[in-house]
């Protein structure tokens, strides 16, 4: 029985398509679509998107997506139950016997009362015979304190902010969920890979910046230092998405849901 990666690789090859132009056409990192065609599913990070690349990737070919994804869910959950009757023919650690348990007890407890032993000895010797430590008493009279002036303290002046002039694009990314991002500025790649929570991409171009984007919902957006709106819904997949000094006004959050 052929498996999940075979049956792609032959559905592809009986289209007459190869894995460059599903790669351009998607803009999917060429080592992801060759993983998926090997079988090699921990290549790609994580569940999420594996289920989106493939969903590209039968849409790409021609062949029913959703049919591709439930036979990704057979194999799934076939290596998980595989995974989970292993787990339990493992064999349980034997327990220690009680005897050296209260052995490593006892030794514990003759460490701790040795300790306070010893603490309470020097306790006493500090209270009872070490000498007295007083500072010689001065005969000289107190010599007058010398009076300056506190000089006026003056608030600090506020730093006067350095506006930044932007020319071209500036988009700024701080990403709320784990998204997959191929991102071109002027038609050159600058970041292909996975961005996890917490995470930032600042791209900067002259005149376009192009995005596929494997979680519509997965970055907050800021273009030329305004609010953009979501590019989508969580989990949804985008594919070529043209921003340009003449259109990124449309990508904006409107005036009226700014100020509300």
């Amino acid at each position: 029985m052929a498996s999940l990666g075979q049956e792609l690789k032959r559905e592809r090859e009986l289209r007459g398509i190869s894995l460059r132009e599903i790669a351009d056409s998607t803009r999917i990192s060429l080592k992801f679509l060759q993983a998926l065609e090997e079988d090699r599913l921990d290549v790609i990070p994580g569940d999420f998107f594996v289920r989106a690349i493939l969903r590209a990737y039968a849409r790409s070919i021609g062949i029913d997506e959703n049919q591709a994804l439930n036979k990704y869910q057979e194999v799934y959950t076939f290596e998980e139950q595989l995974q989970y009757g292993e787990s339990l023919e493992q064999p349980r650690p034997r327990p220690k016997p009680l005897s050296r348990l209260f052995i490593r007890k006892g030794v514990w407890i003759t460490a701790l009362a040795l300790l306070v032993i010893g603490l309470g000895v020097v306790l006493l010797y500090y209270f009872f015979f070490a000498p007295e430590n007083k500072p010689p008493v001065s005969s000289k009279p107190p010599q007058p304190v010398a009076q300056f002036e506190v000089p006026k303290r003056y608030p600090p002046l506020e730093p006067v902010p350095l506006v930044e002039e932007i020319k071209g694009l500036r988009l700024e990314m701080v990403f709320v969920e784990e998204t997959w991002i191929h991102a071109f500025a002027d038609g050159e790649s600058v970041w292909d890979g996975i961005k996890n929570k917490g995470e930032s991409l600042d791209i900067r171009a002259e005149q376009e910046v192009r995005l596929s984007i494997g979680n519509a919902g997965g970055p907050e957006l800021t273009i030329n230092g305004q609010k953009a709106k979501p590019f989508g819904p969580s989990g949804t997949v985008l594919l070529d998405i043209r921003i340009t000094p003449e259109n990124y006004l449309d990508f904006l959050v409107p005036e009226g849901e700014k100020t509300g």
